[in-house]
C-alpha cells in the first residue's frame, strides 16, 4: 500500500539526510524532503504527525503519516487552510475567487463575523455573501500559488455572473497548471487509492516512478483502471498538456510466505512534547493531547496502530489518528494496538483534571 511505501522511504529520507534537501532548524531539527516531493519535520523526539506543530512560531499541519498538508485541511470539525509552503492561514483570504475569513487560531468563519465594527456575512461554506466584502490581505488559485487579490471595484452583486478569470499580476506570466494523479485501482478504500498527486506547468516533460506493494510486482501504469487504456513503463517520460490519472497494474506474487513478513515486537505510546518534557496529564476543560507512537523494530511491514483508550476512574474518547479529548477527572489509559496480528500493545497513562 502507498502507506507503507510512504513510511519506509520516510525512514530512510532520515538516514541519508546529508544526500538529500534539510534544512536545519535547531539541533537535532530538520525539515525533510521525501522522494516525492512532499514534507516532514523530525526533531530528537521523532517525527511530526497527526495534527498541528508550531515550528519557529508558524503552524503547520502534518498528517499521521508525517506528510506536511497543504491546501484545505478538516480538524476536529474545523476547516483550515495552508499554503504551498505549508503555512497555517489567518485573516480575510481569498481562494479560487472566493472570500474567507480565518481566525486567528486559523479556523474558517461561518454565519457572521466582525471586522473594525463592521458585519460580514458568510454562507456555510464560508464564503463571504452579499453587498459588501472585506478586503483580503492574501489570494490563492486553484492550485495554492499567490495571485493578487480583488480590490473592491472588482467585486460584483452576489446575483451577477462572477468571471472565471482570477485576477493575477500582470507583470508575470502565468503558465497553466496541471495535475497528474498515480492512484491504485485495487486499494481497499479511498485514502490508499491515491498514492501521489504533481502539480505541473503546462508541456512538462514528467518522469514517471516505480511504486511498490507488498507481495505484488508493479506491471506499468495506465490511464485506464482496468488496464485497458493507454500504457506507459515505470521510467517513461510524458508531456503534460492536461490532468491526467495514471492507474498502477500489479501482478501478485507467487509463493509468498508470512515467514517474510516482519512482525511488531514493541509499541512505545507517547504524548506531546512541551518544550523538553513529554506531556502526560490534560488540566484544561475539555483540552486533548495528540497522541503518537513509536512502533519497533522501524522496519516491521505494517506499522499501523488501533487507538484505544480504557477509562478507569476518568474518561475520555480518541480518535482514530490518537487525538486524545478529556470528559472526566481521573486515569484514563491510552492503548496503541498493533494491526499485523502480532497482539502487541502499548499503553500510556494520562491523568486528567479541571473537567
Amino acid at each position: 500500500m502507498k502507506y507503507e511505501y510512504l513510511r519506509k522511504s520516510i525512514a530512510v529520507s532520515l538516514a541519508i539526510s546529508s544526500l538529500i534537501t534539510v534544512v536545519p532548524v535547531k539541533s537535532l531539527a530538520a525539515w525533510i524532503e521525501n522522494y516525492d516531493g512532499s514534507w516532514s519535520y523530525a526533531d530528537m523526539y521523532g517525527y511530526a504527525n497527526g495534527g498541528w506543530k508550531q515550528i519557529n512560531g508558524i503552524w503547520y499541519y502534518f498528517d499521521s503519516y508525517g506528510l506536511m498538508r497543504t491546501g484545505w485541511i478538516l480538524d476536529n470539525g474545523e476547516w483550515y487552510y495552508t499554503d504551498l509552503s505549508g503555512v497555517m492561514q489567518t485573516g480575510v483570504i481569498q481562494i479560487e475567487g472566493k472570500i474567507y475569513i480565518f481566525s486567528e487560531n486559523g479556523a474558517m468563519q461561518k454565519g457572521t463575523s466582525i471586522i473594525n465594527g463592521r458585519i460580514y456575512n458568510l454562507d456555510d461554506s464560508g464564503a463571504c455573501i452579499g453587498n459588501d466584502y472585506p478586503i483580503p490581505t492574501k489570494s490563492f488559485d486553484y492550485y495554492g500559488n499567490n495571485t493578487l487579490p480583488y480590490v473592491p471595484n472588482q467585486i460584483i452583486d452576489e446575483d451577477s455572473k462572477m468571471s472565471k478569470d482570477i485576477p493575477t499580476d500582470p507583470s508575470k506570466e502565468v503558465k497553466k497548471q496541471y495535475k497528474v494523479k498515480f492512484k491504485d485501482p485495487e486499494a481497499e478504500d479511498d485514502d490508499d487509492e491515491l498514492l501521489r498527486t504533481k502539480t505541473v506547468d503546462e508541456d512538462t516533460m514528467l518522469t514517471l516512478y516505480k511504486p511498490v506493494k507488498n507481495g505484488y510486482t508493479f506491471i506499468e501504469w495506465n490511464t485506464k483502471s482496468d488496464g485497458d487504456g493507454t500504457s506507459y513503463e515505470y521510467d517513461d517520460r510524458i508531456k503534460i498538456t492536461k490532468d491526467i490519472t495514471l492507474y498502477s497494474q500489479w501482478k501478485k506474487n507467487e509463493n509468498t510466505s508470512d515467514e517474510t513478513t516482519i512482525k511488531v515486537d514493541n509499541i512505545v505510546v507517547l504524548g506531546p512534547v512541551s518544550g523538553t518534557t513529554e506531556m502526560s496529564s490534560i488540566t484544561t476543560k475539555g483540552g486533548s493531547l495528540q497522541m503518537s507512537k513509536k512502533v519497533y523494530p522501524t522496519n516491521s511491514d505494517n506499522q499501523k496502530v488501533k487507538w484505544l483508550v480504557v477509562n478507569e476512574d476518568g474518561s475520555a474518547t480518541i480518535s482514530d489518528t490518537g487525538k486524545l479529548i478529556a470528559v472526566s477527572n481521573g486515569k484514563v489509559i491510552v492503548k496503541a494496538v498493533a494491526t499485523d496480528g502480532s497482539g502487541v500493545i502499548g499503553t500510556k497513562e494520562i491523568k486528567i483534571s479541571g473537567q
